[in-house]
């Protein structure tokens, strides 16, 4: 899964049951308390599950921290906010999950599938004489990989050179006589337009092939 942006930046804080107690039976003078202390000190006479679903943000514990340095100029006992913070979770802001499309994880596991199985084979082929040697490691099959890149870059040439020539011959004998920079000019928009499509088709071709090029790369582990 893709993860967006945080849309709610807010951490928020779960009360420890000390923390709670603190709050709701220790302060006497709640005034100008944030919204979570007072919502609190409210759930005080309402259900115990609701006292402990509430949560608690980063301005209700500044705010306790400076009643709490107003508690110790009189109280006896010195009661410090990190005493009464202890157990409690924080709870961070996480960005907002966006599933994967289904068609790309699909591709991913395929490809992900087929690199393990090429690195199994190679880690284990030298402790199974059935596979003591991957195909890859003969010069033949170089060979058949090498033909194949020629051929494919012969292909490409070939085919756009005959779209220049249709475009700067082969035109004019359909038409009649043209300027020659007009024949030069379609040359090149036919041999481009048949270059563009040359590609796309064999993007088109390794896209279906799970970039099986990739297999012909020699893996080492000895």
């Amino acid at each position: 899964m893709s993860l967006d942006s945080i849309v709610d930046p807010t951490i928020t804080i779960k009360p420890s049951k000390k923390l709670i107690n603190f709050i709701l039976n220790d302060i006497k003078d709640a005034g100008g308390a944030p919204d979570g202390i007072i919502s609190l000190r409210k759930s005080k006479k309402s259900k115990k599950e609701k006292v402990v679903n509430i949560t608690l943000k980063i301005e209700d514990l500044k705010w306790l921290n400076k009643y709490l340095k107003e508690h110790r100029k009189t109280a006896k006992e010195k009661i410090y906010l990190h005493e009464l913070f202890d157990d409690s979770d924080v709870i961070l802001p996480t960005p907002t999950e966006t599933p994967r499309n289904p068609e790309l994880e699909a591709r991913i596991q395929k490809l992900t599938a087929q690199q393990n199985a090429r690195e199994y084979q190679a880690m284990t082929k030298s402790i199974d004489s059935t596979r003591k040697f991957l195909p890859e490691d003969s010069i033949a099959y170089q060979m058949k990989q090498i033909n194949k890149q020629l051929i494919a870059v012969a292909q490409f040439v070939f085919s756009v050179i005959a779209g220049f020539v249709f475009g700067f011959l082969g035109v004019e004998l359909i038409i009649g006589n043209l300027d020659f920079g007009f024949r030069l000019l379609l040359g090149i928009i036919c041999a481009l337009i048949i270059a563009l499509a040359e590609i796309y088709f064999l993007a088109v071709k390794l896209n279906e092939n799970g970039f099986d090029v990739m297999a012909g790369k020699k893996l080492h582990y000895d």
